[in-house]
């Protein structure tokens, strides 16, 4: 995964798939699975009873979704029934008729890997994919982020909520209806049939209601006495994400790892040369004392050659001002800050083409003609060194110059400055384990975020050498919805941003865990309440005297 269903090959009828159902291996792996799954039949049915008998802990949820004149027929909803009764609370399906032979649901299922690998697999063909395919119909399985899998995970909940419950007198009230006529008794029956299906005020079944939480969009299912009811994925154990790692995870899902491209870099202009071309074995030993002899040579004074050396690495000093460290040597930056990194980069590469433009010329063959004199001399001094009244010979001076072409000649490409990489990168606290937790990197991220704007507002040589717009980059780099940005500037903005500078340090400091830290700090963040904080570092203040 990521891939496509049926991909060109299939439809042109140049390949086939290896296994009825192109995902197959894909949903095999899954420990459970939810969704939805429009009119399925028995071949559908049967590749259930598979997947529940394959793997003792494996669980399903779905809802099946039925338009009038679909394949799904009385005896395939009583199959359905029959797999409950088989497999217990393994496996659980409600029902959801669609309003009108016009209307067609998705087609999602949701999966959750025993490692804590999330995907899905969505597209427009039914029966779970036994249904004829066209070169029309995009399937798409591939792996996801927590964030966008809870957004899966509250949309299945609020389906299964308003869907009907599967009853063997629902299935054995369902019309058999074909096309192609329709006249008004048919549609009177499919009426009668989903408002029943949808009824769920049932005497032996308990009637279950769906509260949307108007904030966090979570959903929850109560019954008739406004209790709440386990929804089919709390059932099943799909993990649920709190509103801090969800929080979190659409943080992360914000933006990508970032590295420089060391593959791009051009190599240092000072070239190293072979001793032996100023007679000077490279290597010597006698008995256990080793001597290593190394050469450079330069193509232009001291000076410039600084000044062209720290625009060749300016990518890695300016990686820093429009990123966050995740850990040491681990960078991430946020999407909607890409362009102004990148516009700081052209600039960098056009401030260092310009200064080589200017030192070198249009010509680095007849820049180092004209300083094949210089370095003549300079090498001659070098070599009287080794060799007092020796004199080099002009073939070591030749091979010199060879060498600084080569390197200047890679100065002519269009960027002189290394590219950088953008990864994606996803937070994921269902897969922690006793060596490895996601809190870690979490909290280095907040507190990137958390310092970004308060150092801006306080440190007075935090904008030096930067030449982005600031408001525009401080509104970049405010991937949590942070409170003090929105009074950026301001006297109180400032002098709470000292405070709470302060906090984040203490709270570093502090030796609590490492997810109750995040939790302090996304409030701090989000809130500007630091009473969480407080907390942990009081709890930890006896243990640090």
């Amino acid at each position: 995964m990521p891939f496509v269903w049926p991909e060109p090959r299939v439809s042109a009828g140049a390949a086939r798939y290896a296994s009825e159902l192109p995902f197959e291996s894909a949903v095999r792996s899954a420990v459970t699975v939810f969704g939805v799954v429009s009119a399925v039949d028995s071949r559908a049915i049967n590749w259930m009873e598979g997947f529940l008998a394959d793997q003792v802990d494996s669980r399903l949820r779905v809802v099946v979704s039925v338009h009038p004149t679909c394949r799904t027929s009385e005896s395939d909803l009583h199959e359905v029934l029959r797999l409950v009764e088989r497999h217990g609370d393994r496996a659980a399906f409600r029902l959801y008729p669609e309003n009108s032979l016009e209307d067609r649901s998705s087609n999602l299922l949701c999966l959750c890997g025993a490692d804590g690998n999330l995907a899905i697999s969505i597209g427009p063909t039914e029966n779970l994919g036994y249904a004829p395919t066209s070169a029309s119909h995009a399937n798409v399985a591939m792996q996801v982020t927590a964030g966008s899998f809870e957004a899966c995970r509250k949309w299945f909940d609020y389906l299964w909520g308003v869907a009907g419950p599967l009853r063997p007198e629902i299935a054995a009230s369902m019309p058999r209806l074909v096309l192609p006529e329709g006249d008004i008794e048919a549609s009177r029956l499919w009426d009668a049939f989903r408002t029943r299906c949808l009824d769920q005020g049932a005497v032996e079944q308990a009637q279950i209601r769906v509260e949307v939480d108007p904030e966090s969009g979570d959903v929850v299912l109560v019954d008739e006495h406004g209790e709440p009811v386990a929804s089919p994925t709390e059932e099943i154990g799909v993990p649920k994400l709190d509103h801090l790692a969800e929080g979190v995870a659409r943080v992360f899902d914000l933006g990508a790892l970032v590295s420089i491209d060391k593959l791009s870099r051009i190599p240092p202009l000072e070239a190293p040369v072979k001793p032996e071309w100023f007679g000077v074995d490279s290597f010597r030993q006698t008995g256990m004392v080793r001597a290593q002899t190394s050469i450079k040579v330069a193509p232009f004074d001291e000076s410039t050659l600084k000044k062209i050396d720290r625009l060749r690495r300016v990518s890695g000093e300016l990686l820093p001002r429009y990123s966050f460290a995740l850990a040491d040597g681990v960078r991430w930056i946020p999407r909607q800050a890409i362009p102004l990194f990148e516009a700081a980069l052209t600039a960098a590469n056009e401030d260092a083409k310009k200064l080589l433009g200017a030192t070198v010329g249009e010509s680095v063959e007849d820049f180092l003609v004209s300083q094949r004199d210089r370095i003549r001399a300079d090498a001659q001094r070098m070599y009287e060194a080794y060799h007092p009244g020796g004199k080099i010979p002009e073939s070591a001076v030749g091979n010199i110059i060879d060498e600084l072409k080569v390197r200047l000649d890679k100065t002519k490409a269009d960027k002189i400055i290394p590219r950088v990489a953008y990864s994606p990168v996803a937070f994921n606290p269902s897969q922690s384990s006793e060596w490895s937790s996601p809190w870690g990197q979490a909290f280095a991220l907040l507190k990137g975020i958390a310092e970004f704007p308060r150092q801006a507002m306080t440190d007075r040589f935090f904008w030096q050498g930067i030449r982005t717009d600031e408001d525009a980059l401080i509104k970049a780099m405010d991937v949590a919805g942070d409170h003090l940005v929105k009074e950026y500037g301001g006297r109180k903005a400032k002098q709470q941003a000292e405070t709470e500078l302060d906090l984040i340090k203490q709270l570093e400091d502090a030796s609590g865990d490492a997810q109750a830290k995040c939790s302090a700090l996304w409030v701090l963040i989000t809130t500007g309440k630091g009473d969480e904080a407080v907390a942990l570092i009081d709890a930890d203040a006896p243990r640090g005297q």
